[in-house]
């Protein structure tokens, strides 16, 4: 689960570009002297993986030319696992029924490693950007998080984030919470999970971030495997009436479509149909948004990949 840390994005404008034939390389030469509000530009378009790599390697590049900034060395951790994190949608909703229904279909394979190398790549430029700033930043228990966030939901990541949720850095905006929450959920009683903890955590985690839609969707599942449903319809019908910002549209139509298969789960027709036609509106204004069509094994709107339920 990676931060969706909302990047601040300064009052004066920088042409980012909007057509399709994106050139990082272009833009940047076009705006030398503002590649870190370029950047955040770009960070906020998430339905465009070529932007948001772009707006990744130039918060790295300003890393690169200030390691002594710990702010550089965060902020570029920081968009690359942002960027990750879509790059990692595109390949679990967008290419992941390739996996599944043509999996010995050689041009099939072509289509889907591309991305997955370039998330390969992105995770291994993690790890050398979270080494160089360990060395010259040492006590930022921030790190500890995106070191986790490579772990991923594991017995490790706990002890990572008790101490980071602890300390709970406000930039983080409750991300180390809800990372917390994702491995207490994931791991069994004996290894230190537990349902209840991880309700827990994903609250601490809503209540610092109360506009992220992945927190709310995940939040009303978790309640809804506790059995508290009422609970976990007024999550949803949050969800459905949250009020976000730019970076946060495919983040909420992505939500959106998880919840109604939720709202499903619980008998709920009404409330399905309502966040079905909330993604759909919100589809309709905003034609950039990508829509996600994956058909699943069972024949209905959805994923086949587990990973849907809980990222």
């Amino acid at each position: 689960m990676a931060s969706l840390f909302v990047f601040p994005v300064s009052s004066q404008a920088v042409d980012a570009g909007s057509d399709s034939a994106f050139d990082c390389a272009a833009v940047n030469e076009e705006n030398p002297d503002t590649s870190e509000q370029l950047a955040n530009q770009l960070l906020q378009q998430t339905w465009d993986i070529d932007r948001l790599r772009c707006g990744a390697e130039l918060l790295i590049g300003v890393a690169d030319e200030r390691a002594e900034d710990p702010a550089a060395q965060l902020n570029a951790l920081n968009a690359n696992a942002h960027y990750a994190y879509y790059l990692d949608r595109i390949i679990l909703y967008d290419l992941g029924h390739l996996i599944v229904w043509y999996v010995d279909d050689v041009p099939s394979e072509q289509l889907v490693s591309e991305p997955m190398q370039a998330l390969q790549r992105s995770r291994v430029q993690q790890r050398q950007l979270l080494e160089r700033a360990r060395t010259t930043h040492p006590n930022r228990v921030e790190l500890d998080y995106y070191d986790a966030l490579l772990i991923g939901a594991q017995a490790p990541a706990l002890t990572l984030l008790k101490p980071v949720v602890s300390e709970d850095p406000q930039r983080l905006r409750g991300a180390a919470h809800a990372l917390l929450a994702r491995t207490y959920y994931d791991l069994p009683d004996i290894l230190g999970g537990g349902l209840a903890k991880a309700i827990d955590a994903m609250q601490a985690a809503l209540e610092r971030d109360p506009l992220d839609a992945r927190y709310l969707r995940l939040l009303a599942g978790y309640r809804l495997d506790d059995g508290d449903r009422q609970t976990a319809r007024e999550l949803l019908l949050q969800l459905a009436n949250l009020d976000v910002e730019t970076a946060g549209l495919q983040l909420k139509a992505d939500q959106l479509r998880a919840g109604a298969d939720l709202a499903m789960r619980m008998g709920d027709n009404a409330l399905q149909t309502r966040l079905a036609n909330t993604r759909a509106r919100l589809l309709e204004d905003h034609p950039k948004l990508l829509s996600r069509k994956v058909v699943s094994a069972m024949g209905h709107f959805g994923t086949n990949d587990p990973r849907a339920d809980g990222e």
